[in-house]
């Protein structure tokens, strides 16, 4: 196996990571439409396990070759697979989820609204996206500084497939969120809700823009979340056609944070720029937000529970970053 063939791999498992957040955002649209109905030949679920098997199967195409070594085009030794093992433990944390969500179902026959299982799904989603945001970008991160020599046109598929792989965390993390808030709505719980909301968005904004500095990435991530919202609330569930505003607090994030990281250190610039996430929470995650935090829309004491959150969530995930840049270039420069 050719080492752009195990570099394919992340691209097949990131296309399985993605597809599975959709088919599981498509999941809890159709128990709304269809509450009575679950079988598990739903539409939902064969796309889900779908899904499940592409990740699989590019997992499994990545770590048969763990002992290649790079051609001499490359000039390192350093081999990225911790990205896939954390992908393939993610597909058996969803494997057991839907075995146990089957046994739920024929055995017991009913589950509560937070049920157990599409909890530990969620985190398996969850996992197997961080393995294929962490590989990609590490991929991506070589590419960029030449230590991987690759063409223009595998440089633009890497990172497209970097912003769905970004994309997909935003979306397993806020879905399980939403669902929550509707859950919760109108309890003193929904604050907190909209808190982790509004930490998640910039959790994964911060280090995107680590990742791809240009101007344009962060709104891409966006333009990719509000796309799957609108194509299951308009085309699927028949809710009227709205305008897509989620998409332009994004776009502040970036003209604000693109200037001042020129003038400051990121991880100060980030702070001003994230806190307009939060304080524009209700129209990041519109509509939702319209029948789940009304009071959102307006300056009021609840409003600092977001603003608090999209900061926080900055500092977690530039941190992250921070960690994760250093190991990895540690073993690169070990390797060289």
């Amino acid at each position: 196996m050719t080492y752009a063939s195990r570099q394919s791999s992340y691209l097949v498992a990131g296309l399985g990571g993605f597809l599975q957040v959709v088919a599981g955002w498509w999941d809890v649209f159709s128990h709304i439409l269809y509450s009575s109905v679950d079988p598990w030949w739903n539409p939902a679920h064969l796309t889900l396990y779908a899904a499940v098997a592409v990740t699989l199967f590019g997992v499994w195409r990545g770590l048969r070759a763990h002992s290649y070594q790079p051609p001499a085009l490359s000039p390192i030794r350093f081999v990225n697979l911790a990205g896939l093992r954390l992908t393939g433990l993610g597909c058996l944390i969803e494997i057991t989820a839907g075995v146990w969500n089957e046994i739920v179902h024929h055995i017991i026959g009913s589950e509560p609204r937070i049920a157990p299982a599409h909890a530990l799904l969620t985190v398996g989603m969850l996992t197997v996206n961080l393995g294929v945001v962490i590989g990609l970008t590490i991929e991506y991160g070589m590419i960029r500084r030449e230590f991987i020599i690759a063409s223009a046109r595998r440089r633009a598929t890497v990172a497209l497939f970097v912003l769905l792989a970004f994309s997909a965390i935003w979306l397993a993390a806020s879905g399980g969120l939403i669902y929550l808030a509707g859950v919760f709505r109108s309890s003193s719980l929904s604050w907190p809700i909209a808190f982790f909301l509004a930490l998640f968005a910039t959790f994964v904004l911060v280090p995107l823009k680590r990742v791809m500095p240009s101007i344009g990435s962060a709104v891409g991530v966006s333009v990719t979340f509000n796309t799957v919202a609108y194509v299951l609330l308009v085309f699927y569930a028949g809710s009227k056609a709205y305008v897509p505003w989620g998409i332009l607090p994004v776009v502040l994030f970036e003209l604000v944070l693109n200037p001042l990281k020129s003038r400051l250190e990121f991880r100060h610039a980030v702070l001003f720029s994230s806190g307009l996430i939060g304080l524009f929470f209700g129209i990041v995650y519109y509509p939702f937000t319209v029948y789940l935090f009304p009071w959102s829309f307006s300056l009021q004491p609840l409003i600092l529970s977001p603003i608090v959150g999209s900061v926080i969530g900055a500092l977690f995930g530039n941190g992250i970053y921070a960690r994760l840049s250093s190991l990895v270039l540690g073993d690169v420069n070990a390797s060289l």
